[in-house]
């Protein structure tokens, strides 16, 4: 299957699992490209201005405002769905955008708060549905609210072995709310060129390498994976650069990238109703623990289930707990804008703009929810109050 066949296959199947259209999907090598284009269109269309999003979230969904040419503005998140609240109280009369992330793939009434905003004041919504490709917010009516909407199948997201590649779904609607900036946004994502030979290169054996660095020791893997991005054969999720607020130029997705996700992308369906079966049984069994609290209980296939514990100290206990019995628990996101810039000279943020995300930050692990039955009892066993308080086990472990 060439380029061009295999482009229109995974349209057609990002159309029919959020029942769209595929001349709406555009595919890109990697998500934050994608992003990066229609900051850029924004710019190009309303020149400088400013684009309200959270601290709660990747350095990679805000460099690509930054190579817009915009200004990232930071709002604080509620903590019950780990997303931006109340965007009004940044409106200025140089607010352009809005990015509406949905953390861990929660989808909640905060959308819809969201999108109400964005009307009200003409602005432009972004949607960052990195950790729920396919799954966008809509109205009562099944319309969706996003002018823009970002999908990725990067490492760690719902499909686990894609590894690269970005599906930006730019709503028709659109047309009739900013026809120039419809028409730059979807010209740009047509247009964009292959990848250079040496990223061909990284994206091929991305996986073969990983899998080598993996089986290092922790006392050398850093030192290992750093001298293999410095010789230029090894891609970095997150690359040094990004962190100080710099972006690649935005490339089209391969030949083998497309490939890989057609490979993967029929289990989607699968595959969310694991995580959303996973995150009832969380919800389940783990909300009368008196040792944490639930952030969410939404039933929906969520990429990781979110718990917060009382303090910074607690979470990096049972954090430890759990990876040494061997569970992959993410810490997103901590530190805020992770894996942190080195520089907040670019990012414009203070501590003082989120008070909620800088508290809670550091008290979250969020569990997989992509486990067997068998990993979900044996995780649960570990968590769940009464036969097994986690205070109990912290101390049985350290004896």
């Amino acid at each position: 299957m060439d380029l061009n066949q295999s482009n229109l296959a995974i349209r057609k199947l990002l159309a029919k699992y959020s029942q769209t259209d595929p001349d709406d999907w555009f595919l890109t090598f990697k998500t934050r490209f994608g992003m990066a284009i229609a900051c850029q269109a924004i710019y190009d269309i309303y020149g400088h201005g400013e684009v309200i999003t959270q601290p709660y979230t990747c350095i990679t969904a805000v460099n690509p405002i930054l190579a817009g040419n915009l200004k990232p503005v930071y709002g604080d998140i509620n903590p019950n769905t780990l997303s931006l609240t109340q965007p009004e109280k940044l409106y200025t009369s140089k607010t352009l955008a809005v990015v509406m992330q949905h953390t861990l793939g929660i989808i909640s009434d905060e959308s819809t708060k969201i999108a109400s905003f964005a009307k009200k004041h003409r602005l432009i919504l972004l949607e960052d549905s990195a950790h729920c490709a396919t799954r966008m917010a809509t109205d009562e009516k099944g319309n969706i609210l996003a002018d823009v909407s970002i999908h990725s199948f990067g490492v760690e997201k719902v499909l686990q072995n894609t590894k690269f590649g970005g599906a930006i779904y730019v709503n028709p609607a659109l047309k009739q709310k900013n026809a120039k900036l419809y028409d730059r946004i979807t010209s740009n994502l047509l247009n964009l060129p292959q990848p250079p030979l040496s990223l061909k290169f990284r994206s091929r054996t991305y996986r073969f390498q990983n899998g080598i660095l993996q089986r290092l020791p922790s006392s050398i893997y850093h030192d290992v994976r750093n001298l293999a991005y410095k010789a230029h054969i090894f891609e970095l999720a997150v690359a040094p650069y990004e962190q100080s607020g710099e972006q690649s130029r935005p490339y089209a997705t391969t030949k083998f990238v497309n490939n890989t996700i057609l490979k993967h992308l029929p289990t989607l369906p699968a595959i969310y109703k694991r995580r959303l079966k996973n995150t009832k049984l969380y919800i389940q069994k783990l909300s009368k623990n008196t040792d944490f609290t639930l952030v969410t209980d939404i039933e929906q296939p969520l990429l990781a289930f979110p718990i917060l514990f009382p303090s910074a100290a607690a979470a990096t206990e049972v954090y430890d707990i759990l990876t040494s019995s061997g569970y992959f628990i993410r810490r997103w996101y901590s530190p805020l804008l992770y894996p942190g810039p080195t520089s907040n000279r670019r990012y414009f943020y203070s501590s003082k703009m989120s008070p909620i995300a800088e508290d809670i930050h550091a008290r979250v692990l969020c569990l997989p929810t992509d486990l067997s039955p068998e990993k979900m009892q044996k995780i649960l066993a570990i968590l769940k109050p009464v036969e097994k308080p986690v205070e109990k086990i912290i101390k049985s472990t350290k004896k």
